[in-house]
Formats: structure tokens, sequence, C-alpha cells
């Protein structure tokens, strides 16, 4: 009663004012807009970068025998890919090209009373003549990383003092990539866990489920079962047992590195204390004597390998 009151005296009012007053209505445009700028600047900071592959070779890179040379190149350069890193983000002039276009191709359909399309101008601006230019220069800036990176690899001792000191800002860039990715790991996972905290997390995790933005995750662990023996608390968890010895970086997932980690394993063969290095053999080592199972004094006599 009081709603259907309240509207009849609405109209009256408006009758005696001799007009009606109507309220424009919400669309929502605002938020909407908001949306997409919101969008746009997620798109940008998690656009994906450019991975290149994991080693950059001559041309005349040749396999000779069992091992592989270069027929021409010094073997001194760094031929190691470089590190993820953006060379090129969306942006809001692109989108306004794409829309743009997008007219332009639909004003070419639009039919005249003579069943022809209609014509019209759409003049080049200097905007479009100043966005290729930013492509040139982008596509020089990768060529010269590229060229950059065959001075010095920043593994090797001295190497990345040299980058530091000739071109700092090929680091800096790729260890903002690096940053960022693993601010989106961490967002990601943390929304995942703990659920949405503020509009900003239901934004991002909204573009996320839909594949506007990606970027990526963190390692998922071993189920701890599978390494639990008798019991959770049992002295057998969690047992270290020596996996053999592996060249640096053999667990690199940039750079350089190995297909399998064990193709970048130390052969043990005739090295120093490297066998008999488990838990059970070193403890029967500590009661194994000269004569043990019947063996003679100089027969078990310790090695630098560790076993008798």
């Amino acid at each position: 009663m009081a709603l259907a009151a309240s509207m009849h005296g609405m109209s009256l009012n408006a009758s005696e004012a001799g007009a009606t007053n109507y309220s424009i209505p919400d669309t929502g445009i605002f938020n909407g807009v908001q949306l997409a700028n919101n969008n746009l600047a997620a798109r940008t900071q998690y656009a994906a970068p450019t991975v290149p592959p994991n080693r950059d070779l001559p041309a005349n890179y040749a396999t000779a025998g069992i091992g592989h040379g270069l027929t021409q190149a010094p073997e001194y350069y760094n031929y190691e890919g470089g590190l993820p890193v953006k060379y090129d983000i969306p942006s809001a002039e692109k989108e306004r090209m794409q829309a743009r276009q997008a007219i332009r191709q639909a004003a070419s359909k639009e039919p005249r009373d003579d069943k022809a399309n209609v014509i019209r101008t759409d003049p080049i601006t200097e905007g479009e003549v100043d966005y290729l230019q930013s492509m040139k220069a982008q596509a020089e800036l990768a060529d010269f990383d590229r060229y950059f990176e065959k001075w010095a690899d920043p593994r090797k001792p001295g190497g990345m003092q040299f980058i530091m000191e000739k071109y700092p800002q090929y680091v800096e860039r790729r260890v903002k990539q690096a940053q960022t990715d693993y601010e989106f790991a961490m967002r990601n996972q943390m929304i995942d866990s703990w659920g949405a905290q503020s509009f900003d997390d239901i934004h991002f995790k909204y573009l996320v489920d839909n594949g506007k933005i990606d970027g990526p995750r963190l390692a998922k662990h071993v189920s701890l079962s599978d390494f639990y023996a008798p019991g959770l608390l049992s002295p057998w968890a969690f047992v270290d047992k020596r996996d053999g010895l592996h060249l640096p970086f053999a667990s690199a997932r940039f750079g350089r590195r190995p297909a399998n980690r064990d193709d970048w394993r130390l052969s043990d063969e005739g090295q120093p204390l490297s066998s008999g290095r488990d838990t059970q053999a070193l403890a029967d080592s500590m009661y194994k004597y000269p004569g043990y199972n019947g063996l003679s004094a100089t027969s078990r006599r310790p090695t630098m390998a560790g076993s008798y």
C-alpha cells in the first residue's frame, strides 16, 4: 500500500507540474568502462613474454662424431638462449586500431540504393605511421639483444659483471619479467587457496578463469605419502638418498639445460668417496675389520672410494 501511495503521489506531482519526470536508466556503462580499463591493464602486465630457444647456434653448427663442434664461429662466444622478456604488449592504441579496422570493413559493405557498396575514404593518420615506426624500433631492439647475448654468458665468471657494465637494461627488463611471473603465480595460488579478499581479486580470477590473462603456476609437490616409510613419524621418513653428482644447472629451467637431468650426471668411476655412501653402507663399514667374511687384511684395506 505504501509503495502504491508513493507512486500515486509521484503521478499527481508530475501532473501538477505539467510534465513527467523520467530518470535516466543506469546501464552500468561507467562500471563497464572501468572493467575494460582494468582488463587492458592486466593483459598488459601479464602479456606473454618472448621465450628464446634453449640454444641459439650458428647456421654452420655441425655434429662431428660423438661430440659437437662449430665449423667456423669461435667456441668462446655465448650460444645459450636468452631469458623471457616482453618486446610487445597490448595497448589502448592497438585496440582502437582494431576497432577502426572493424568499422572500416563494416562500412565498406554498407549498400547504397543502386545496390553498390558505399565508398568511404579513410586517410592514414600520423598515429598509424608512428606505430609502424615503433614496430621497426622493437624489431631492432630484439636483434640487438640477441646479438649482445653472444658477448657474455652470465653464468660464467665475470660474465654478469660485463653485462651490467655494458648494458644493464638487458638484465633489468628480464628480472622485471621474472618478478611479474612470480607475482602472478603467488596471487593466483593465494586466491585459489584462501578465496578472493577484494573486488580486484575477483576481477583477477575472472580474467584468469576466462583465459584473458595467463602466467606460470608454482610447481606441485609430490604427495608426501610417496616418501613416508612405515609411518608419519618414522625415523625412516625423509630418507636422504644420494642421487649421484650432477653438473651445475642440471635442474635449470631457463638457459642451457639438459633434456633429462641425468644427462648431466657425473660418472662416479674411480672418484674419491663416491661409493658406499648410503646410511646402511656407512654403518656397515664401521664394524667391518680385516678378515671379515674370510677375506684377508690386504683385500679388505680401505680405499679412497670409501669401500673396502
